[in-house]
């Protein structure tokens, strides 16, 4: 995949061009939502990837920063997508600013460092849904693929995405392991049965799936 730099397959099945894909929350930033009160545990730089990781998995791609990105579909799995000659195609983003390419019966060329195949210019995109439409796709061989290049991702990492992740992270710092009660210097502390069941960062509650959810991508055909 030469035409991305630093392309790298997510987990979302798709290609991002990064090396790496940042936290959402840096310490000072996580510092900076709780006054410091956990400044000096060292469990924050732990356990801040890991719920990054879980409200990515959950919404399905990767959310932030805004990158270059590239998917293939087969036809044979699109059958149920198509509106008459029209393509429907439910991107992994719900966040798309642009569309770089459309090819159909895509194949590598490596001779070019491109894709070979018949481009496609005639579409309309939903942006805040990653719902692409592609006119006039016809009829193709069911083995054929079609690759897409598009630019998608908030540029900077959403504050209620910062905040929810700042709240796993505590949840995390200030009840480790799940425990549900602690006693030290003779004073005995209990925790709610809620607050200790979600105590792991990459645990997310009902009430994080709800706010979550106009960032999740809905379905990938």
């Amino acid at each position: 995949m030469n035409e991305f730099e630093n392309g790298q397959v997510t987990p979302w099945e798709y290609i991002a061009d990064a090396e790496v894909l940042p936290n959402f929350l840096s310490d000072i930033e996580y510092n900076n939502f709780t006054n410091g009160k956990f400044a000096k545990d060292t469990m924050v730089q732990k356990v801040i990837p890991s719920a990054t990781e879980a409200i990515r998995n959950y919404c399905g791609w990767h959310i932030s920063p805004s990158l270059t990105c590239g998917m293939f579909y087969n036809i044979r799995d699109l059958r149920d997508a198509f509106v008459g000659r029209d393509l429907l195609v439910q991107l992994p983003a719900t966040y798309v600013t642009a569309i770089q390419k459309i090819i159909v019966d895509a194949v590598w060329n490596a001779d070019k460092d491109d894709w070979d195949g018949e481009e496609l210019t005639d579409y309309d995109i939903g942006m805040g849904a990653g719902l692409l439409r592609i006119y006039d796709v016809g009829c193709r061989d069911r083995k054929s693929r079609i690759f897409i290049k598009y630019t998608a991702g908030f540029p900077n990492v959403p504050e209620v995405i910062k905040e929810l992740t700042a709240d796993r992270v505590t949840h995390a710092v200030a009840n480790p392991y799940g425990v549900a009660s602690e006693s030290a210097g003779g004073v005995s502390v209990s925790y709610s049965s809620i607050w200790a069941s979600g105590s792991n960062a990459s645990s997310l509650s009902n009430d994080s799936h709800e706010i979550l959810e106009q960032y999740k991508v809905k379905e990938v055909f």
